[in-house]
């Protein structure tokens, strides 16, 4: 099997995503947002990057949690904080 990858040590593929893990056949990416509707064109790009650089997306995963209307309106709304996008490796 390939080569284990530390991803921290990896750096970004994109300025606005992180690649959190790269294993032998599988990889994910997690791409921050703050405003659901405004950032999905960014989803659309890491979605692109991926699959054109890396491999099949085969997942894309919401982080759900407390946004920043929530915390300046002191309510307890939730939204999607991010996206882990789950790809798996072409092979070399």
């Amino acid at each position: 099997m390939g080569e284990k990858h530390d991803p921290d040590k990896m750096g970004n593929d994109q300025p606005y995503m992180k690649h959190v893990y790269c294993g032998d056949l599988w990889g994910i990416f997690y791409l921050p947002i703050d405003d659901f509707e405004a950032d999905l064109p960014e989803l659309g790009k890491a979605l692109d990057h991926i699959q054109q650089n890396h491999g099949e997306v085969t997942a894309v995963i919401p982080n759900i949690g407390l946004t920043k209307a929530s915390l300046l309106l002191g309510t307890s709304f939730q939204g999607v904080k991010g996206f882990a996008i789950v790809f798996k490796k072409r092979k070399p």
